[in-house]
């Protein structure tokens, strides 16, 4: 065979990388489907990792399934709760098989470089190349995003799905104090990430907290005010009284629940004492 030959079948191989779907390994094994409902007599960490299951593998998870597990998951005890954390993080991470064989394949084309052909057939094998490595790295970008993210960002969007969020990051923290292992910590990083994105402060409304408002928000204001404990229903209706300022900031898919709150007292001049702010009345 003449040289001219050979680079003409080197052309020909590099174009034939240019076919649909050129990523021909198949996709990492997965553990088989579970029944679609959980036997009624399995433990509550059972049923919760049954509905964590079908919503994690399911490309468009079902709503029923998010809310399943959103409630089973506010049913579980603390270790309970520890073990489907454990489970999100290990058997929902990036797909790592599949991300070395990808980049296998990957290096593979990118070391394939023609030579001894003419201008023409140099330039289709250039583009050939190009084409089959722009749908490799669209590859290994979806294969390097860890299994979880789409069931978090499904459940981001379910009515009550942002709250369960920060219920489950704060669980995961406590966690993390304790088992400080890596996939807890990659958990971590990328939902901490999405909330910021979430929580941004241009999704926030700022409202003016007062007496009117409905008793299970002024319950958390009493809940939630750690420097300055209020002490009463008398110490709280003196806050939101004549002279004083309560604001909030809420988010749409957190309705009814103050993410921050600040109490202003406004006054003619400086106090020396926080505790005429606090318990003596302002004209």
């Amino acid at each position: 065979m003449t040289r001219h030959n050979i680079s003409k079948s080197l052309a020909v191989v590099l174009r034939a990388r240019m076919q649909p779907n050129p990523i021909s390994s198949p996709p990492p094994p997965t553990p088989p489907p579970p029944p679609t409902d959980p036997d009624p007599a399995a433990p509550l960490v059972a049923s919760v990792s049954h509905w964590l299951h079908v919503s994690a593998s399911a490309a468009s998870p079902p709503p029923a399934a998010l809310d399943s597990f959103s409630d089973g998951y506010r049913s579980l005890d603390l270790v309970g709760r520890r073990e489907v954390l454990r489970s999100l993080a290990v058997d929902y991470d990036v797909p790592r098989a599949r991300v070395r064989d990808l980049m296998k394949q990957y290096m593979s084309v990118t070391s394939a470089e023609p030579s001894g052909v003419d201008d023409v057939e140099a330039e289709e094998g250039k583009e050939g190349a190009a084409s089959a490595l722009y749908r490799m790295e669209r590859g290994l970008r979806d294969a390097l995003r860890p299994r979880y993210a789409g069931f978090l960002e499904a459940m981001n969007a379910q009515p009550g799905g942002l709250k369960l969020l920060a219920v489950l990051r704060a669980d995961l923290l406590a966690l993390l104090g304790e088992e400080n292992v890596s996939a807890l910590r990659a958990l971590d990083s990328y939902l901490k990430e999405k909330l910021v994105t979430w929580l941004s402060p241009a999704a926030l409304t700022l409202h003016q907290i007062t007496w009117d408002d409905p008793a299970s928000l002024l319950e958390k204001i009493v809940a939630y005010e750690a420097v300055h404990p209020i002490r009463n229903l008398i110490d709280l209706k003196r806050r939101l009284g004549i002279g004083r300022r309560c604001f909030g900031y809420f988010h749409p898919a957190i309705p009814g629940e103050p993410l921050i709150f600040i109490e202003v007292a406004l006054l003619k001049d400086m106090e020396a004492s926080i505790q005429v702010i606090k318990f003596f009345h302002i004209d």
